[in-house]
C-alpha cells in the first residue's frame, strides 16, 4: 500500500501549471502510474500535487494526451468518459468522496458508501456547493474534440473544506497528523491506458474499489 504526503502549503496556491516559485514546489509528486490493465500500446504519463491548509484541498495534475476530449458539460455529467483525473478519498469511516474533473473543467463530486452501485446510497453535489470549488485548466471552452498537436493538459482545483463538510454531513478539517484513505486515477482513456495510483488488483478497471485505497497523511 502505497502512502502519500499532503504537505501544508506555506502562501496562496496558484489554480495554474506554475510549480517553481510557488507553494506547489513544496508538493510531493505523486505519480499515476500504475497501468494495471495494460497489455500493449503507450503508457501515457500522469502526474500532481496536493496540497492543503485551513480552508481548502488544493489538487494540480498534468496529463500527457495526444487525443483530448471533453463532452460532459453538466454538473454530476460523466466526466469519466471524458479526458479526465479523478481524486477519491476516505476522510474516515467507510464512506469515500470522489472528485471527478475533465479537461475543462467540469466536474462529479459524490459521496457515498462501498458498494452503492447496489443500494443507491450516494449523495451528489449541489450546484450551489458546486459554485464554491475553483477549477482551472489548460483547455479553453466547454467540450473539446481531438486535434493535431494535441501532446497534454493541466488541471488545478481548489476544494474548500467547508463544501465537503456540507456534502459528507461531517466536519472535515484534516491537520497535523490526520490520515486519509484514498486514490488517484487518469481516466477518459481506452482500458490499457487506464492507471492509478495505489494498484487496483482486479481484471477490469474498477475505480470504486475503496478497497485498493492508499494512505494519505496530512503533513
Amino acid at each position: 500500500m502505497k502512502t502519500y504526503t499532503i504537505r501544508r502549503a506555506d502562501g496562496d496556491v496558484p489554480l495554474s501549471e506554475t510549480v517553481a516559485g510557488t507553494p506547489w514546489v513544496k508538493a510531493d509528486t505523486v505519480y499515476i502510474d500504475e497501468f494495471s490493465w495494460h497489455d500493449e500500446g503507450p503508457k501515457p504519463a500522469t502526474q500532481g500535487h496536493v496540497l492543503y491548509d485551513d480552508r481548502a484541498l488544493f489538487l494540480q495534475f498534468f496529463a500527457e494526451d495526444d487525443e483530448i476530449h471533453a463532452e460532459t458539460t453538466e454538473l454530476n455529467g460523466p466526466t469519466y468518459a471524458d479526458s479526465s483525473v479523478e481524486f477519491f478519498a476516505a476522510p474516515g469511516g467507510d464512506r469515500y468522496f470522489n472528485f471527478e474533473a475533465n479537461c475543462c473543467g467540469q466536474f462529479k463530486l459524490a459521496w457515498q458508501e462501498p458498494g452503492w452501485q447496489d443500494h443507491g446510497q450516494r449523495e451528489l453535489i449541489s450546484p450551489e456547493l458546486a459554485s464554491r470549488i475553483d477549477v482551472r485548466t489548460s483547455v479553453p471552452g466547454s467540450t473539446k474534440e481531438p486535434a493535431p498537436g494535441d501532446d497534454g493538459w493541466w488541471l488545478a482545483a481548489a476544494i474548500p473544506f467547508s463544501v465537503l463538510s456540507e456534502l459528507t454531513g461531517r466536519e472535515i478539517g484534516p491537520e497535523t497528523g490526520t490520515e486519509w484513505r484514498g486514490n488517484v486515477y487518469r481516466s477518459g482513456v481506452p482500458d490499457p491506458r487506464k492507471a492509478t495510483w495505489n494498484p487496483i488488483e482486479e481484471p477490469e478497471p474498477a475505480y470504486h474499489s475503496p478497497e485498493y485505497f492508499g494512505r494519505l497523511r496530512f503533513e
